[in-house]
């Protein structure tokens, strides 16, 4: 895992570096020592805080859905499992590994792997289901103020189809999880047929096949707990991840204010949001390169072009390096001490 992490890394740098140079060249900005002590102090801490609120309302997610279950998973607990699934995902192609490492944690706390792994799937049923409330409301929001979207014409069909394309995945999720028979009748034969099975091979699609149906059972299992018992548990859950999405999609307008530049916020939070759904499906860790040259083609109508690269580069350091560093500080830091800790277990014991 280290050493998929470190490529990650290093695959991330060098994309993020292209992308960002490509941005700078492009638009003909440039960032000077000048430009950045115009740069408000408070402007970078809100934007900070913002990330931490979507840290801290995850965290609260992760402990009500765990605790709805009889674990005793406190608040800063749901935390740390958050930066550190948050900081492997954004090292991994499509941002994939974040809920394996949170169940790892939770079974640390003293679950078992089907309670982790029911909480953990109910944490990514809330978290699509806020995320498409989100971007619907939003969408409805700029449509009732009469506003123009300013989004060039080739980034809006791209995120439309990125909503869409994450709107279909999901709502075909939701119909394996009513009824897992699905997965023999639509799943079963797409798999066995000769494209997937050159494509991922016999072994490989038949591995495929069985990890989805482990999964579509989890999320069952799970989702009839929490519906039939813990409906209150579930909702709280919903309005969380909320929050967490909202508190994100804030994050470039506080930016964007800093920098004096005018933009109706419910435009810039349905740009990222619709941003977000589009970057899930980007195959870099990170979607790095992506992000880059996404968030300066979206804003490219909003922000003037000698503050583009400012804007970009702000914008990703508060959403993404600001969670390597704090991520990569606390997984580093819980190795060291489980090496520590592991020789005075061994002492004690004998």
């Amino acid at each position: 895992m280290n050493g998929r992490l470190a490529r990650g890394l290093l695959v991330a740098l060098i994309c993020s570096a292209t992308a960002f140079l490509v941005v700078l060249r492009m638009s003909g900005s440039r960032i000077v020592w000048s430009e950045l002590r115009g740069v408000s102090g408070s402007v970078i801490g809100a934007a900070l805080a913002l990330v931490v609120a979507g840290w801290a309302s995850d965290g609260a997610r992760i402990s009500v859905l765990t605790r709805a279950i009889g674990a005793d998973v406190g608040f800063w607990s749901g935390m740390r499992m958050s930066i550190a699934g948050q900081f492997v995902s954004s090292l991994m192609p499509f941002n994939a590994g974040g809920e394996p490492v949170q169940v790892y944690m939770l079974k640390q706390e003293g679950l078992g792997l089907g309670e982790a792994s029911a909480a953990i799937a109910m944490r990514t049923l809330c978290n699509a289901v806020a995320r498409v409330m989100v971007a619907l409301v939003t969408l409805v929001w700029i449509a009732l103020s009469g506003a123009v979207w300013h989004v060039p014409r080739q980034m809006k069909a791209a995120m439309v189809t990125g909503f869409m394309l994450y709107l279909a995945i999901f709502t075909f999720s939701m119909l394996l999880v009513a009824d897992p028979r699905r997965i023999e009748t639509l799943v079963a034969p797409a798999l066995r047929s000769r494209a997937a099975m050159w494509l991922f091979r016999r072994r490989g699609a038949r591995h495929l096949l069985g990890s989805i149906s482990r999964s579509v059972a989890e999320f069952q299992n799970a989702l009839h707990h929490y519906w039939k018992r813990r409906r209150p548990t579930l909702l709280l859950a919903v309005f969380l991840s909320a929050a967490g999405w909202v508190a994100i999609a804030l994050v470039p307008a506080i930016i964007l204010a800093g920098l004096g530049v005018r933009a109706p916020s419910e435009q810039i939070m349905g740009n990222v949001i619709l941003f977000y759904m589009a970057s899930s499906y980007v195959p870099t860790p990170g979607a790095s390169g992506f992000a880059e040259l996404g968030f300066a083609e979206l804003f490219s109508l909003i922000v003037p072009h000698g503050l583009l690269g400012l804007t970009v580069a702000l914008w990703r350091f508060a959403t993404y390096y600001f969670t390597l560093v704090v991520g990569g500080a606390l997984v580093v830091g819980q190795m060291l001490y489980s090496r520590t800790a592991s020789p005075v277990e061994d002492k004690t014991r004998t």
